[in-house]
């Protein structure tokens, strides 16, 4: 056993110590091929330096001939000789030289040829004594200078460049492409190969360039991870400062040499070898006896030689039989194969039927059995006529049968009766079964169910063309049947009808008694609507709380009678929504306004007709809703006025023009407060346009907003500027803010700029606000409030008790005071109800701790009635009209108490007149 290990381990020994021989002679081989390519370079050099030409030159400069008649001539050989010299001589396929010089003594070149990127700046060039090659590592170049001797005296220097590249093949490889072997300069510069800055023997150099010559060593010690594990030798290159560096992993160099532990194990593998064979003697002794018997066998081997070679014959037959039978028993494997893959296609979910070229059904699956409900003995024998449905006509089945025997197949959407009449949808292949020369035998007709895929199609089509809250048609599938009818009208001559309707006072339920009560409402007007219009009609929801029914075809060609069938039905409308709606818990009245027009051959577009309905429609609104008007042309030139207004109005807020006048507010003693800032337009051609007109302009268009915001930055103007005057430096404005200037996330931070930009006292600025602002979304509106009252700005609320949802929230609101509407003062003395009203709102402030003013106040009585019931702030006629910021500063001057409240009255209502 010991003996068994001990030659094994020194044949690894042996292996391990060939190994780095061959390593450190091919090493030393390398170092000898770099030493032997620079000997010859320096030889080349040495046979240019003393050619015949360079002597003949000095020659000739001895003699004391001159450059021009003599010396040119040996320069031109010289050079020629050169050039040939760069053209000749090449290094495996390459130029040997970039570039060849020759210099005199003072080291001025006489003749250089070759590239001119490949000078060099050789140290003593006009005093070389020796042969000297220098490595131009950056420019990568070997440049030998070797001197020019002429009687043993240095005349000049031969200078030859070359490209370092021509080292390259002598830098191998690893089998991964990745370089082995580097030349290494005396201070580490890693000079091969060129891709040298992807290695980390770039950065090692230094430490690689130390290492012993000569000797394997392990680079165990080095920062690069990248290197270790490797073997490193370095090969100095005799009579230079460079060296090979050549690196191999222990597997390269060793191969799969065994290591001590291995040697151990082997040798225990041979003993326990050792003791089976022993426990196998019997048998090897058997085995001896058939040895015996084998070379007794021998003596017969002629004998046999004959029966060997018929046997041999016998032998090849039987291969090719068990061939063949391999070949065709592969093919029976490959045809059950395709059967199990068929049959159990055949049993798939999916119905199958297979038919003769003739379209006579052979045979039918399980599943096309249970989805017709006719059973096999019923299918076999019949033709698909059998469960054709009548939704195709007979040129579709022509069409699809001619393309099965064109193309050998076909596939589409198809409709299939069962026993029972259903009709289901399914999706039919058709594919041809043909022999083995090319003839069809068969067709298979597979049929898929696609009614999820239906059902897919079908919710598609309602989410792009129904309404998900009402089931109507919407908007769009609207438009394409309001084309459809306006185009059949035009050919046939007749009549139509579009009704425009809108739910009156909707927004007010909404924002009332919340969201889902408005969508209930929604329902309940979708299905009076579809039961007021015929089975051809299109009821459609428009949008909101607007819908539009469509009346395609009146069957007339009279606009009269046309006109009298839609109006019947638009009353038929207005009936149907005079009852009150149930709405959960709640009864609901709701009416509506409609807007009628017609349509026949004036080829009108959708467009243009839905606008006529809906100015028709909101004709009927402002005439006091519920109620329904045809389309006037009128109304086209009111909307035109209308949009005119708009575009004049946005311009002149871009250029600032409109401003505000300011109607006087007292105490009950008759004390000037303040006034309420209210928005004039004065218009360039118009002259001064009423707020009724223009604030629904501006409301509707979202123009209110760059308004309101001038009206505020107008007001704290003149809030600065009265702060310098006695007579005004105590007054306040109130600006009223409308509801969608207070949703803005941004109103706070805009107001607080506003008072900052002009220097306005915010104590003396009071923000109206109407009950609309707090029917959504109170919370945000109260904490915008909080925010602007904590810097000193007050809160009236207007037109208290004229809405719906200002007592829910009046306790939580920072309100200051209380407005009662003008339209409770102007019947205070002859309606009970409002006077009751204005007496309740008085109280309510008074509990409340609110201040309150009473606006419209025109008259002593009112007045007098409204000063029995506490001590109110007032504003009206009766103190003064709206006027300009200057007759306001001389009222303000000229007011006094309430004793000289008529002298006063008067000159106000004379200097606003």
């Amino acid at each position: 056993m010991f003996y068994l290990i001990g030659n094994l381990y020194t044949s690894q020994v042996e292996l391990r110590q060939n190994a780095d021989a061959r390593l450190v002679s091919l090493g030393e081989a390398r170092a000898a091929e770099v030493s032997d390519f620079l000997a010859e370079r320096r030889q080349a050099a040495a046979r240019l330096a003393a050619s015949e030409d360079i002597s003949n030159y000095f020659s000739n400069l001895d003699l004391g001939m001159s450059v021009k008649y003599g010396l040119f001539a040996n320069l031109a050989a010289i050079e020629r000789r050169f050039q040939a010299t760069m053209v000749e001589e090449k290094y495996q396929g390459q130029a040997a030289y970039l570039r060849l010089a020759f210099f005199d003594r003072n080291g001025v070149a006489q003749v250089d040829v070759g590239s001119s990127s490949a000078t060099t700046a050789s140290p003593g060039r006009n005093a070389l004594a020796e042969p000297y090659i220098q490595i131009d590592d950056k420019r990568r170049l070997i440049v030998v200078s070797v001197p020019v001797l002429q009687k043993g005296k240095i005349r000049g220097t031969v200078e030859t460049v070359s490209s370092l590249n021509l080292l390259s093949s002598l830098v191998s490889t690893n089998d991964l492409g990745q370089p082995r072997e580097f030349l290494l300069g005396d201070d580490g510069q890693v000079l091969l190969p060129i891709e040298r800055e992807h290695s980390a023997v770039v950065t090692e150099g230094p430490s690689l360039a130390k290492i012993s010559s000569g000797r394997i060593q392990p680079l165990s010690n080095l920062s690069a991870s990248e290197l270790k594990g490797y073997l490193a030798l370095r090969s100095p290159v005799t009579g230079t400062r460079l060296s090979v560096l050549r690196l191999a992993s222990e597997d390269e160099l060793y191969g799969r040499t065994l290591s001590p532990v291995s040697v151990f194990y082997l040798g225990l593998f041979a003993i326990v070898l050792f003791m089976l064979a022993i426990g196998f003697e019997r048998m090897r002794q058997n085995a001896a006896r058939l040895q015996i018997k084998f070379v007794e066998s021998n003596r017969h081997r002629a004998e046999l030689a004959e029966n060997n070679l018929a046997l041999s014959q016998e032998i090849r037959r039987r291969e090719a039989i068990e061939a063949d039978l391999q070949r065709q028993r592969e093919a029976l494997d490959k045809s059950n194969s395709e059967l199990r893959i068929a049959a159990a296609a055949f049993n798939a979910q999916e119905g199958m039927i297979v038919t003769d070229t003739k379209g006579v059904i052979l045979s039918a699956n399980r599943a096309f059995v249970g989805l017709t409900g006719y059973t096999i003995e019923e299918l076999v024998g019949q033709t698909p006529r059998l469960f054709r449905s009548h939704r195709r006509d007979s040129e579709f089945y022509r069409s699809m049968w001619d393309s099965v025997q064109a193309t050998g197949g076909w596939q589409g959407d198809m409709s299939l009766r069962t026993r029972r009449g259903e009709n289901c949808a399914r999706w039919l292949t058709i594919s041809a079964v043909k022999n083995e020369t090319g003839e069809v035998t068969n067709y298979i007709g597979s049929y898929y169910d696609i009614s999820k895929l239906k059902h897919a199609e079908e919710k598609i089509q309602e989410l792009a063309f129904f309404d998900q809250l009402t089931g109507l048609p919407n908007r769009v599938l609207l438009i394409d049947r309001v084309r459809q009818a306006v185009n059949a009208n035009i050919r046939s001559n007749s009549y139509g009808a579009l009704l425009f309707i809108d739910l009156d006072n909707f927004k007010t339920l909404n924002d009332s008694l919340g969201h889902h009560m408005g969508d209930m409402l929604l329902k309940c007007a979708a299905q009076r609507l579809s039961h007021c219009v015929r089975a051809d009609d299109t009821v459609a929801r428009f949008g909101g709380d607007e819908f539009v029914v469509l009346l395609a075809n009146l069957g007339t060609q009279k606009a009269k009678v046309a006109a009298l069938q839609a109006e019947a039905i638009g009353e038929k409308i207005l009936a149907a929504f005079t009852e009150v709606f149930q709405l959960d818990a709640y009864e609901y009245p709701c009416t509506a306004s409609v807007g009628v027009t017609l349509f026949s051959t004036d080829e009108c577009n959708v467009d243009e007709l839905l606008k006529r309905a809906d100015l028709a429609m909101y004709d009927a609104k402002t005439a006091g809703r519920n109620g329904l008007r045809f389309f006037d042309p009128a109304m086209q030139t009111m909307i035109t006025a209308r949009a005119a207004l708009e575009t004049d109005l946005r311009e002149d807020l871009k250029k600032e023009r409109l401003l505000l006048h300011y109607q006087p507010q007292v105490d009950h003693e008759g004390r000037l407060l303040g006034a309420e800032a209210l928005a004039r337009w004065p218009h360039a051609h118009k002259g001064m346009i009423s707020p009724s007109e223009f604030i629904p302009v501006a409301e509707s268009t979202g123009l209110i907003l760059p308004l309101g915001a001038l009206m505020l930055k107008t007001a704290c103007r003149q809030l600065a500027r009265w702060s310098s005057d006695p007579a005004t430096e105590r007054l306040t404005i109130a600006i009223n803010v409308s509801a969608l200037q207070m949703r803005q996330k941004n109103f706070v931070e805009e107001v607080r700029a506003i008072i900052e930009q002009t220097g306005a006292n915010p104590h003396r600025l009071k923000i109206e606000l109407t009950e609309s602002t707090l029917v959504s979304n109170v919370d945000d509106v109260i904490a915008k409030m909080g925010k602007l009252k904590a810097i000193g700005i007050g809160f009236s609320l207007d037109d208290f008790g004229t809405g719906y949802s200002a007592l829910s929230y009046l306790k939580r609101l920072p309100l200051d005071q209380l407005k009662i509407d003008r339209s409770f003062v102007k019947d205070v003395l002859v309606d009970s109800n409002d006077a009751a009203i204005a007496q309740m709102i008085i109280a309510l402030s008074r509990s409340l701790g609110l201040s309150v003013i009473a606006e419209g106040v025109e008259t002593e009585e009112q007045y007098a009635f409204l000063a029995r019931h506490g001590q109110l702030s007032y504003q009206g006629y009766l103190f003064g009209r709206p006027m300009p910021a200057e007759d306001f500063v001389s009222l303000a001057r000229a007011f006094s108490p309430r004793h000289g409240l008529k002298r006063v009255r008067g000159s106000v209502n004379r200097a606003s007149a």
